[in-house]
């Protein structure tokens, strides 16, 4: 299993624990496209402070009684987008290398609640202690919606090709007869199964609050006309869960 097994009860621990300062195994073992384009294939770690900065916005982590630095950001992911994003490292979209840092920068093929590429920037072959063990990782340093507008996140890559701070080790190769980059089952932006029965507007408002709205508000929103309708939405997004 390349997701560690016990994950999401890892991850529960940190959000509620806020003293928790163990790092989290995330995936047992680092995705094959990577280990392929040169990266050793180790555990993959992320510290519990990341965590709740990815996961949490500001006001959550006020209301748990973190304190709130002025240099501290909260992405605001949410636990399930954060863990898909983990999950989607299989399919990554471009991987870069920081020729400076020595770091891989992965954009992956999905997107944030504000249709930012998520991106997961990855310190190669170092160490943690965990429980006073030394452990070899690949470090997770945090995973974001890149929201910047300027530089925007076209920009920002162009800029460091250009400079030689990056260098691109892998892109994903878009389908032929689409035109389009393919989405595995796993990381598309859960739209696939309503294509044929859900118009536009219907589809965007899916996107936009699968990942932040309880289960109660998305099945008796408007938007959903009937009850046939509200029953499908309910099964398709607890198939997710």
């Amino acid at each position: 299993m390349l997701i560690s097994k016990n994950i999401k009860k890892e991850i529960d621990n940190v959000l509620i624990n806020i003293k928790e300062r163990n790092p989290v195994k995330l995936r047992n073992y680092t995705p094959k496209i990577m280990v392929d384009n040169g990266i050793k294939n180790l555990p993959m770690y992320e510290n519990p402070a990341h965590i709740r900065k990815n996961i949490l916005t500001e006001l959550q982590a006020k209301q748990l009684g973190l304190v709130i630095n002025k240099n501290d950001n909260y992405h605001g992911l949410g636990k399930k987008l954060y863990l898909k994003a983990i999950d989607c490292l299989d399919n990554p979209r471009v991987i870069f290398k920081n020729n400076d840092t020595g770091d891989f920068i992965v954009l992956t093929s999905i997107k944030d609640n504000n249709n930012n590429t998520i991106i997961v920037p990855i310190q190669i072959e170092t160490t943690t202690t965990s429980n006073k063990i030394n452990i070899d990782i690949n470090r997770i340093k945090s995973v974001y919606g890149y929201d910047r507008k300027n530089p925007d996140l076209n920009k920002y890559i162009k800029d460091n090709i250009y400079s030689s701070k990056f260098d691109k080790i892998y892109e994903q190769k878009k389908n032929k007869s689409t035109g389009k980059i393919p989405q595995s089952s796993s990381c598309s932006n859960f739209i696939s199964l309503f294509d044929k029965n859900v118009n536009r507007s219907r589809k965007k408002y899916y996107i936009n609050v699968i990942d932040n709205t309880t289960l109660k508000n998305i099945v008796s929103h408007e938007l959903f006309g009937n009850v046939k309708e509200k029953l499908e939405a309910l099964k398709f997004i607890t198939s997710i869960n």
